[in-house]
């Protein structure tokens, strides 16, 4: 990882979006139930916010579960939760973007 998020043409939205397994981490003190799900959601308002935009990448799901001592599976989920709710695709090879959605 660079520090920064690279958007789908490379590049850097330092200004824009944070360094999601540095500087963004969900806030424990708002997690109830299921821990993936609720990453989900912190991840989702994160888009919804602006702090990550369509075509960003976000980093490797290993390194947030590094980042956050959380398991690969969980972080897994949390992912696969977001695509579902339709706001990022993985990509093979290249990662995970955040897809241009309208926002509701």
């Amino acid at each position: 990882m660079q520090g920064f998020i690279e958007t789908a043409v490379g590049r850097a939205s330092e200004s824009r979006a944070p360094r999601l397994a540095q500087d963004w981490r969900p806030d424990f003190s708002r997690i109830r139930g299921h821990v993936a799900f609720a990453i989900a959601d912190q991840i989702e308002e994160a888009i919804r916010a602006g702090l990550f935009r369509p075509g960003d990448r976000l980093p490797s799901q290993q390194a947030i579960a590094d980042s956050l001592g959380f398991h690969p599976n969980t972080v897994y989920a949390a992912f696969r939760e977001v695509a579902r709710r339709g706001l990022i695709k993985g990509f093979a090879g290249r990662g995970t973007l955040v897809l241009d959605y309208a926002l509701s």
